[in-house]
């Protein structure tokens, strides 16, 4: 599969502008997973036009139907279908609701025709995107090679359905997640996605269960397996897999090690089915990821409307593999890092964890570091408490995963990049020391997490060379005074010393 840099270029060849018709309103487009990327950008950042890969097929979306009718944009539709083809020579079908883009194709030597239906002989199909009745043979056709291209506007559409309410529905009369006597430790989530949100928070807005949509289907995350066992969590893990079921009163799998999941969803009345690994009849999958094995099966078993329900901490791997960013490594961050949630090795104190409440505002990473681009840029204003303390580990745990050809994580990258080059980094002293909740202290913690991440920082170096000139942040390699203290004010945990500090 060609690089999304490479596919940009063939999408662009000989596109000096964009000439698009002022009588169509478009909608933005949200690019979620690791594959799509933008093709056309407008003034405000918004992505107009953009292009994916499923399966061995390709994906073109434009965020209007009339855009893909206008003779004005022939060298792109051209380019479009000549990207979107894997097999050379064979005939475009464009669908009977965008008739002039076949006259448009067969004008400039294309050979396209009017099809009502998408069939197997075609090589790209055309389509608005109104018509869900072909909606599974359109996946199909582009798992098996096809390519396809569409478009549509959604706000129309949306002033006419109901709201999602997704988060109301998975915590429809509960207050308060309460794991306290679980006796484990469960990992924190880091939140990313645009469509990914928080559902357990702790005082410091550490993530203990999360969920997000991706493509048709729906993924809710908790930090720890153990979690399918609390008692106190049964009324969470009905409303979590009726919401992953979405309506279909479907088979719900349940992976055999997770046997006591199966009593709990009983007595609300939910009938489950125990095995070993999914079944292609599953509506729901309830598992732990240990394994790489079936990550792309499991992925797309999501994204063509399937539910998954997946419990696990990634501590205890980070352990067995030290020096490895479990971000980038862990079985399970294989698997979720494009759904837009990833389990760190941070492990969360077990103790009831809050739920969001409607119409407050949530911590989320993505969110939070927008606000902290355009308050660095009017040098004024500011976000929640506690959110820029967040901002700077959450930063510095995203840099981990992998972002090479991946447009959805490179992004975040080069805004970092951005921030760091405009803005002066900080220098800590005494007088001046930076704490973790502001400006100061959220730049200190993501240019590191930049610098460590293996991002070009050729750009910076007299900056990060600045940053360590503090006594208070040197390299390790030169001595470090670390002022400690000690003070056990709580009973519960306590401050020990290990009897040597290294630098």
């Amino acid at each position: 599969m060609a690089t999304p840099s490479a596919a940009f270029e063939a999408l662009m060849n000989g596109v000096t502008s964009w000439d698009v018709p002022e009588d169509a309103v478009p909608c933005e487009l949200l690019l979620i997973g690791e594959a799509s990327f933008p093709v056309m950008v407008n003034d405000m950042g918004q992505v107009l036009i953009a292009a994916s890969s499923y399966g061995r097929g390709r994906l073109v979306v434009v965020s209007h139907e009339d855009y893909l009718v206008e003779a004005q944009l022939t060298p792109f539709l051209l380019n479009a279908v000549g990207w979107l083809c894997s097999s050379p020579g064979a005939p475009i079908g464009v669908h009977p609701s965008l008739a002039p883009l076949a006259k448009i194709l067969e004008g400039s030597g294309v050979d396209a025709k009017v099809e009502p239906e998408v069939k197997d002989s075609l090589g790209v199909y055309c389509i608005d995107a109104y018509n869900e009745t072909m909606t599974k043979k359109l996946v199909k056709f582009m798992k098996c090679g096809g390519g396809l291209l569409i478009g549509g506007q959604a706000w129309d559409w949306a002033n006419q359905g109901e709201d999602e309410r997704d988060r109301e529905e998975l915590l429809h009369g509960i207050s308060e997640l309460d794991i306290s006597n679980s006796d484990c430790f469960p990992s924190q989530l880091l939140v990313h996605g645009a469509l990914a949100f928080p559902l357990g928070l702790d005082s410091y807005h550490g993530c203990v269960i999360a969920a997000a949509r991706y493509g048709r289907g729906r993924v809710v995350v908790t930090g720890h397996k153990v979690l399918f066992t609390v008692g106190k969590l049964g009324p969470f893990l009905l409303n979590a897999v009726r919401w992953l079921d979405g309506g279909r009163r479907g088979k719900i799998v349940v992976q055999t090690e997770l046997r006591t999941l199966s009593g709990l969803l009983a007595v609300g009345g939910i009938d489950t089915s125990i095995e070993p690994n999914l079944t292609s009849d599953a509506s729901v999958y309830c598992f732990e990821p240990v394994s790489e094995v079936g990550v792309k099966e499991l992925q797309e078993f999501v994204a063509e409307g399937g539910g998954l329900f997946v419990g696990a901490q990634a501590w205890w791997w980070a352990f067995k593999n030290p020096g490895v960013s479990p971000l980038a490594r862990f079985p399970g961050n294989l698997l979720l890092n494009p759904f837009g949630i990833s389990i760190t090795s941070q492990s969360l104190n077990p103790g009831p964890f809050r739920t969001p409440k409607a119409g407050i505002r949530t911590y989320h990473f993505r969110s939070t570091l927008a606000e902290f681009q355009v308050i660095m840029g009017r040098k004024r204003g500011n976000v929640e408490k506690g959110w820029l303390a967040k901002l700077g580990p959450d930063g510095a745990a995203f840099l981990q995963i992998p972002a090479e050809e991946i447009p959805a994580y490179m992004s975040v990258h080069r805004l970092l990049r951005k921030l760091l080059s405009r803005y002066r980094l900080p220098v800590a002293t005494r007088e001046n020391p930076v704490i973790n909740d502001c400006c100061r202290g959220a730049m200190l913690s993501l240019a590191t997490g930049l610098a460590h991440s293996g991002s070009d920082l050729s750009l910076l170096v007299p900056e990060i060379e600045d940053m360590y000139s503090s006594p208070y942040l040197r390299p390790s390699e030169s001595p470090i005074t670390v002022e400690v203290n000690c003070t056990n004010p709580g009973t519960r945990y306590c401050w020990m010393s290990t009897g040597s500090l290294t630098a």
